[in-house]
């Protein structure tokens, strides 16, 4: 009895040292019918009227327009790489310059027939409206060394606003995603998910939509155009003061005009007042019966408080695209401290938007992703996917040394740095003024006598030293 339990006791053992590969939970996303349903509270905002709005928000409000623009030029400004999965191995070598010339990449001229960087215009608005998918068209042809390849032709644009529902057969996994008719006769067949680029801002469960920064941008867009439509009827109906007629019926009897005749005064003169409101008539013709009078003599040009509120929404649109540091200057804070707080922010805000576009397009085949893993297991079958090459970018992290230029001074001449030739070849870098010449370096010491309050002690122990070294 005693084997039997122990054994029943080394098996529940083993099980619980053992992965459990059965999977018990769900994503928790509602996809009914290939319709994400559950995230958005607001009906107006789902599907393509989600799209419709985002599209017009874009289109129509310069805020919007500016924040997304400087965002997305901020991240077209980056360069783009393939580096090998390992380094210093030839497989891996050999797998990143076969994706640096698809791409046209690392000097190559590339062998998509549309550039990167115009590819990345449209795939990068998956950021303001929360998804985007391209699909990858391929052909065949020869590479730089003569061999018949595979290669990716472009990635094509697939619009949101023709999609019509994803696919899943578990409501979990992607496989694929149906189109609308748009525009024309052909009937757009499915587009697996093994041959989609995905590209998802907050992505949860399934929710393959995500959310766009656009979202939370709506209300304070919405509010911006009432505001500015009540702004406009008030400047409308008060900024001309408004016509009045006066009646003096005593004078009117006391020169015999009857109640007829006082009654076609009126009349005539409430016509004068329509065609000066409509600027028809520039002028009003009085009588001893009838004159004009102003309501609201003084123009209300009622601007001050919907400014406020406009001037208000402006702010949080451009704080969702951390972009707020634009308008410094104009408002209340105007330090450059804070400024390039913000631009540090921002510049790490888009770098992890470019590493999102980076991790799609590189790894393993997948779905809605790994499009070198694809092209790689075509042409080289299979490899190592610690071997495939990573796409990287550079030229939006922030430049240390660029940014301390101005302390430098100061910590040299407090003995904190060193003044030597690296230090000198890597600011000659970056204010591209060539490597230093071999006949031009200097030591320390020589450095250092060019900085004020040191100059002549330096330069007497630089030649001490150069004396000992001659006679030594």
């Amino acid at each position: 009895m005693s084997k039997e339990i122990n054994k029943e006791r080394s098996v529940k053992h083993m099980r619980a040292l053992t992965p459990r590969f059965v999977t018990k939970g769900i994503t928790g996303t509602q996809l009914s019918g290939g319709v994400i349903t559950g995230k958005e509270q607001n009906s107006q905002l789902t599907g393509l009227n989600w799209v419709k709005e985002a599209e017009e928000m874009v289109r129509t409000d310069p805020i919007v327009r500016r924040s997304w623009h400087m965002l997305r030029q901020t991240l077209m400004s980056a360069t783009w790489r393939f580096e090998p999965g390992i380094e210093n191995d030839p497989v891996a070598d050999e797998l990143a310059r076969f994706a640096n010339e698809c791409y046209g990449f690392d000097g190559f001229a590339g062998q998509m027939t549309v550039s990167w960087e115009n590819q990345l215009a449209y795939l990068f608005e998956f950021i303001p409206l929360g998804y985007r998918y391209a699909e990858e068209i391929y052909r065949v042809g020869p590479d730089s060394q003569g061999k018949i390849k595979v290669w990716l032709d472009h990635y094509a644009d697939r619009e949101p606003s023709a999609h019509n529902r994803w696919l899943s057969r578990d409501s979990q996994h992607l496989d694929g995603v149906l189109q609308n008719t748009v525009g024309t006769t052909y009937v757009p067949e499915p587009i697996p998910a093994n041959k989609l680029l995905l590209l998802t801002l907050n992505k949860t469960g399934s929710n393959f939509e995500g959310v766009g920064m656009l979202r939370p941008v709506w209300w304070w867009w919405r509010t911006k155009q009432r505001v500015s439509n009540l702004m406009c009827v008030g400047l409308d109906r008060w900024a001309v003061p408004t016509p009045k007629v006066k009646v003096d019926r005593s004078q009117a009897e006391s020169i015999g005009l009857s109640d007829g005749d006082i009654d076609a005064m009126i009349e005539d003169a409430e016509a004068q007042a329509q065609s000066f409101i409509s600027a028809e008539q520039s002028y009003l013709v009085e009588n001893s019966a009838v004159s004009f009078d102003t309501y609201a003599a003084q123009p209300n040009l009622y601007a001050s408080g919907p400014i406020e509120i406009i001037a208000k929404c402006d702010s949080q649109i451009a704080s969702a695209f951390l972009t707020q540091f634009a308008d410094l200057g104009n408002t209340e804070t105007g330090a450059r401290s804070v400024g390039e707080i913000h631009l540090s922010v921002f510049r790490r805000s888009a770098i992890n938007l470019c590493d999102l576009v980076a991790s799609q397009v590189s790894g393993v085949d997948r779905r809605g992703g790994g499009t070198i893993g694809r092209l790689i297991r075509w042409n080289y079958g299979l490899v190592d996917p610690s071997k495939l090459p990573k796409l990287t970018h550079t030229g939006l992290d922030t430049d240390d040394l660029a940014e301390s230029l101005g302390m430098l001074p100061g910590l040299v001449q407090s003995g904190l740095l060193t003044p030597d030739d690296e230090l000198e070849r890597a600011i000659r870098e970056r204010l591209g003024a060539g490597d230093l010449p071999e006949d031009a370096q200097r030591s320390a010491l020589e450095r250092t006598s060019s900085v004020k309050g040191g100059g002549a002690m330096a330069a007497l122990t630089e030649q001490l030293i150069k004396r000992r070294r001659k006679n030594g």
